[in-house]
């Protein structure tokens, strides 16, 4: 199962609309990198992801030198125009670009807009927002269990806390014609799967085995796509054994052992909604 890593496997390709119409409904892979020794290097960008749904962007976990793939990958949008950003935790992979974003996003305080969603620890003195930017927004949300939050034609559920080191949440996102989950870092517990049913689920699966760090396992992505059923599956967040491994070659075990199509995201990847549905 081994390959052996080459630069050119993980050369970034810019998004590309496929065919698909500018305005389509998308989620765009500005980084699908995790983990210390991959930010190091950046065998894998470390940028987060967009969802530009229903004409609005939404940035969730621009982590280090995120600013730089959104310009690279998506050229065509000004990141002024981002209108919401989540951090799902405040770890450095996740966060590390947050304030750059939220200076853009209102002009250094001239523009009072955007919409900032992060747990209650990401703030205040041993957080990683600086505090005088919270001023200069339309909203700041603190995240926690149950919250239900639109942001545009979207709907946020965070319906759980995850276990992780430091106070965790992913989503379901639910627009017009799907729901998206977000499976974001956290060791595997049952209430993942009824919590995060959805059409689309992406995972965070940095390691293949267990992890002393709370993270999910090839066995515990298995397990969630068995009970959840979706249309599709995307993993991403990969760390150095994944790299190694290819991710690709984790994807076709993982379709294999569930019989549900799964999709190792790439840096740079634009996959429309439409296209993501038609694989169910």
């Amino acid at each position: 199962m081994t390959r052996v890593w080459r630069k050119a496997d993980h050369e970034a390709p810019v998004a590309r609309s496929g065919g698909a119409p500018d305005n389509a409904d998308r989620i765009v892979f500005l980084g699908t990198g995790g983990a210390r020794h991959v930010i190091a290097k950046q065998l894998r960008a470390t940028g987060g992801m967009l969802f530009r749904v229903a004409g609005s962007n939404v940035l969730v976990d621009p982590g280090p030198g995120s600013l730089l793939r959104l310009l690279t990958y998506v050229p065509e949008l000004a990141p002024e125009k981002i209108d919401a950003i989540i951090l799902t935790h405040k770890h450095i992979d996740h966060s590390a670009d947050v304030n750059v974003y939220l200076d853009i996003i209102t002009r250094g305080g001239l523009d009072r807009r955007g919409i900032l969603m992060a747990p209650q620890d990401a703030f205040g003195e041993n957080g990683v927002i600086y505090s005088y930017l919270l001023g200069f927004l339309e909203k700041t949300i603190v995240l926690k269990e149950d919250l239900v939050s639109k942001i545009g034609e979207m709907t946020f559920e965070f319906p759980v806390q995850h276990e992780h080191r430091v106070e965790t949440y992913g989503f379901r996102l639910s627009c017009a014609n799907c729901t998206v989950s977000y499976i974001t870092d956290t060791k595997f517990f049952g209430g993942l799967i009824p919590a995060y049913k959805a059409d689309i689920v992406i995972m965070n699966l940095i390691k293949l085995g267990p992890s002393e760090i709370d993270h999910l396992s090839v066995d515990d992505c298995a397990e969630i796509i068995t009970g959840m059923k979706p249309k599709v599956a995307i993993i991403t967040h990969f760390g150095m054994s994944m790299i190694r491994t290819g991710p690709w070659n984790v994807a076709r075990q993982l379709k294999e052992r569930t019989g549900v199509t799964v999709l190792a995201a790439e840096d740079g990847k634009s996959y429309t909604i439409e296209k993501l549905l038609s694989y169910g």
